[in-house]
This record gives structure tokens, sequence and C-alpha cells, in this order.
């Protein structure tokens, strides 16, 4: 392949990433099927099953979203390559930065096209509809490499009114209406409120919630313990608190001459690995607040993860909100290491002028089966 043309006035840091020490603070509701399916239709089933050899399609065995605010007080380059750009200091040999994040992440199965497909490829993969950070580097890199949309936001988080509870927000460019001279400026996106972590006095009585059953110190601990065994998290916790998350997404460049047009389109996965999880806490559902400001552009966003009165409307009127408690709250710490980037379709572009050739077929083997690859099927490019 062509060498990629590295700029010493570009940021772009390729995987892997180390990050230990995160904070997470996730939240989980129902969600809506057809709008997760028409957004996996539009941005990831692209052309046809036969062509793409998979299809995706949204969970319906379980129909929840997931909202995860992430503090990261150390991110490191972990590629272990001697490349030097432009004379300078290799990726891994280069300083830290720090950042908060936050992302909405919808599960979503692919189906393996044919017999042989559906056992070999099929696998559950996260999309990410929603994302934002507050550190440029981290926009560029996730837009440029892995194709996710993220934007950079104003995020703040914190403890709430309560000792050892949970306030965060999200504030983000956008518009009150998509009219001719309407001004972009910050708005408020999202406000999330807790009560203290379990097991508390305050807040409402503990019987309400299926989830009180894992809010004692005996119960936490336990759970810290079975951390250590990496993926057996995501089995005792039925996916709620998956601990090797697979994201997949668009990633895509307009052609230079009909920027209405995609010179390349791929759809691309990565995994974020969490280990070392500990300091397990649970919130009580009913003393959590969810705010979402559905105003103007943001309705676009809004409406593939919330049942909105007006689904079909291109822009909500100005000033309208929803709040709403989750199915689940929790909070813990992990190292994160995302890692794992793989191609799994690339596309080809069919308009006049476009560079020809057939779609190439990527890593579409199941990531369970992928270390006895050679035993079914050649590695994809």
């Amino acid at each position: 392949m062509i060498p990629y043309v590295q700029s010493a006035a570009s940021q772009e840091v390729p995987p892997p990433y180390h990050f230990p020490g995160v904070t997470v603070n996730a939240f989980l509701w129902e969600a809506q099927l057809a709008p997760i399916q028409a957004y996996a239709d539009r941005y990831l089933n692209l052309g046809s099953a036969e062509e793409r050899g998979f299809t995706y399609k949204a969970c319906a065995f379980w129909p929840y979203a997931m909202l995860l605010f992430i503090d990261y007080p150390v991110m490191i380059s972990a590629s272990r390559t001697s490349e030097y750009v432009l004379q300078a200091t290799p990726y891994s040999d280069r300083g830290i930065v720090t950042q908060r994040e936050v992302f909405v992440a919808l599960p979503l199965m692919r189906y393996g096209y044919g017999l042989k497909g559906l056992v070999l490829d099929t696998t559950l993969e996260w999309a990410l509809p929603f994302i934002v950070v507050e550190q440029p580097m981290s926009a560029i890199c996730g837009r440029e490499m892995l194709g996710l949309e993220k934007l950079k936001a104003e995020i703040k988080l914190g403890e709430g009114v309560f000792p050892d509870s949970f306030a965060g927000s999200v504030t983000l460019p956008g518009w009150t209406s998509l009219t001719q001279g309407e001004l972009q400026k910050q708005l408020p996106f999202l406000e999330v409120t807790t009560g203290p972590a379990a097991p508390t006095f305050r807040g409402t009585a503990n019987q309400e919630s299926f989830w009180t059953l894992l809010r004692s110190r005996t119960a936490s601990d336990l759970i810290d313990g079975l951390g250590t065994l990496s993926d057996f998290v995501d089995t005792i916790s039925l996916g709620t608190m998956p601990t090797a998350m697979r994201t997949i997404s668009l990633k895509q460049f307009r052609d230079a001459a009909q920027p209405e047009k995609a010179v390349y389109q791929a759809l691309i996965s990565c995994r974020s690995k969490y280990s070392a999880i500990q300091n397990i806490v649970f919130y009580k559902e009913p003393d959590v607040s969810i705010t979402f400001h559905d105003e103007g552009s943001f309705h676009g966003i809004l409406k593939v993860f919330l049942k909105l009165p007006d689904p079909d409307a291109e822009v909500a009127p100005t000033g309208r909100s929803y709040s709403f408690q989750p199915k689940a709250a929790y909070r813990f710490n992990a190292n994160i290491d995302f890692d794992e980037m793989r191609t799994v379709h690339t596309f080809t572009p069919v308009f006049p002028g476009a560079a020809g050739g057939p779609s190439v077929p990527g890593q579409l083997l199941a990531p369970r089966l992928r270390p006895w690859q050679g035993f079914f099927r050649r590695p994809g490019p």
C-alpha cells in the first residue's frame, strides 16, 4: 500500500492507545428498534447484502441505549513501531493528554450472508450515533482514522449535590433553527444528575429496583474480583457492562471534484478493552435524572435513540427537552486499551469519474473465531 504522508502540522496519532485509571459513569434506557434499524440501514447496510456479505440489524433481544461519561486522566500512545514523523519523536515516546468524553452506544448484530456467513461472521458490535470530546486531538483522530463523527464540546463532570453522587453536562454548537442567517452558538444538550452511590439511606427506597440486589458492599466486592477475569463481567452483567466494546462506523472521504460524492467508503471496527475493573458502585435509578434538549439541529441526533413525538420532523421547536430515569446506572474505574482496528468492508465508488474496482471484503470473521481463523478461512486483507 502507499505510505501515509504524515505532517508535523497534524496531531493524528494512530492506535493502539492505552488509557489507565479511567472513571466511567454509565446509564442505560430502553430504546426504539425502528430508528436504530433506520440508522444501520443508512450508514452501515450500503449496497446489497449479497455484495457486502452481511447485514446489520437492531438487537431485539437487548433494545437498550448506553450513555457513557468517561474521564481519562492519562491518554498514551501504545504503538510499538519505530516510525518517525519528519525526524520527530516516535508516537510511543511522546507526551500524554487528558480528556473527557461522552457518547451513546447502540448494540447492533452483524449477521453474515448465507448459511456459512451466518455461522462464521455473525457478531455483536456497537454503533456510536453521538460522541463528543473536549480534546481536539481526539476529535481529529476519531474522525480521520475510525470514521467516528466526534464533535468537540464543553463537558463538565463532577460530584452532585450529595457526597459520592454524579453530575455531568454537555454543551455543543448548534442552531435553534435551520433558517437562513441563523447564527450557530453553544447550546445545552445534555444534563445528568444522580443521588449518592448505594447503599445509602438517602433518596428512594432500595427495594424499588432490581439492581438493589447488587448494591451491597459484599456484592460490589464480589464483582470487583470477577472483574479481573476480563470478559467474565460482560457475561454476568448480560451486556450492561461490556468489557470489550467493538465499535463499527462508516469512514468516508469526499471526492475533490464532486464534494457530494464519496471517493472512499469503508466500515471500520475497533475494540475498546476494559481491564482491572474495580470500585463498582450503583446509583438508585429513581434518583437519577437524564435530560436531553431536543432543540433545533439536535433533533436529528436524538431521534436515533430517544422516543420523540415527531421523529420525522427535520428540527424541533425551540426550548423543548426530555427528562427520564434510566433502567440502570453505575460507576466504575478501569484501564482501557483501544486496539484491534479492522476494516470490515470497503465499498466501491459508483459515480462517474471515481476509481473503479470491486468491493473489498475485510475482517468479517466473528471475534470469537479469529484465534482459529486458519481452520475456517484466510484472514481478510
